[in-house]
């Protein structure tokens, strides 16, 4: 599809459009230049009504990041990424 329309085409699934980025410097240029714009995920109205907006897997912008910061803060206050909690798990046999 990008030899017939670009580097940057719409795709629609459903009544969603999709955009598509083929080729290295397209996707850097949107990762890197443009990241705040690409930065967001689509909805889902049933996850959207059961979660009320929370969690990582599906929020977006500001309710993203600090769930995000606070997640990896408690995380390693229980010791995620420390060789000390790696030591002490059990050994399967």
């Amino acid at each position: 599809l990008s030899k017939v329309y670009g580097p940057v085409f719409t795709l629609y699934f459903g009544m969603k459009p999709t955009v598509v980025l083929h080729g290295y410097e397209v996707v850097k240029e949107a990762m890197i230049d443009l990241g705040e714009e690409f930065s967001r995920r689509g909805s889902y109205p049933v996850i959207q009504r059961a979660t009320k907006g929370y969690g990582i897997a599906f929020s977006n912008g500001k309710i993203w990041k600090e769930t995000r910061r606070f997640s990896l803060m408690t995380l390693r206050n229980f010791g995620m990424g420390k060789r000390s909690i790696e030591d002490q798990r059990p050994k399967l046999n």
